[in-house]
């Protein structure tokens, strides 16, 4: 006798709607010359990402003024974003003990991402006072669009 078929096609109908999905990932790859705000070592640096008041961090790198984290975080969209949002990007020096120190922060448009599917960020990073600093942060964005809806691989402008 025959299996029947369909519980096989299920399964790769299920896998390409999964690989289908609408997401934004930011790799963040490194930063350099971060402030030093400890007193006997170096800063702990972790970067935060916040979008759609959804936040994911990157893990601690110990002592450490030019972090290199290479990891990326993913949001599963639900809806396709807009151009006019932005992701908040945060860096600061981890605390064992009391609050984590903010390093400084970059208020990142979507506007490249969205319009070309990806998007690489070399940019200097801002003081809590809102000052640009001598420290920077490398980004890599990504976009995948739904299917024939456009953006991510340009897109329309509406």
């Amino acid at each position: 006798s025959t299996r029947p078929l369909w519980p096989c096609i299920w399964r790769i109908a299920e896998t390409f709607g999964r690989e289908l999905k609408m997401s934004l990932s930011v790799t963040v790859k490194s930063a350099s010359n971060l402030p030093n705000v400890e007193r006997f070592s170096k800063s702990d640096p972790m970067c935060v990402i916040t979008y759609q008041g959804v936040k994911k961090k990157t893990g601690v790198i110990d002592n450490n003024l030019d972090p290199e984290w290479n990891e990326t975080l993913e949001w599963a969209l639900e809806a396709a974003p807009s151009t006019s949002e932005n992701l908040k990007v945060e860096v600061y020096d981890h605390e064992k003990i009391g609050r984590n120190k903010l390093l400084g922060t970059l208020d990142l448009s979507l506007r490249e991402v969205i319009q070309k599917g990806s998007h690489s960020v070399h940019s200097a990073l801002k003081s809590k006072k809102g000052e640009i600093m001598q420290s920077k942060i490398m980004l890599e964005l990504h976009y995948t669009a739904p299917p024939g809806a456009g953006g991510g691989d340009g897109g329309d402008d509406g």
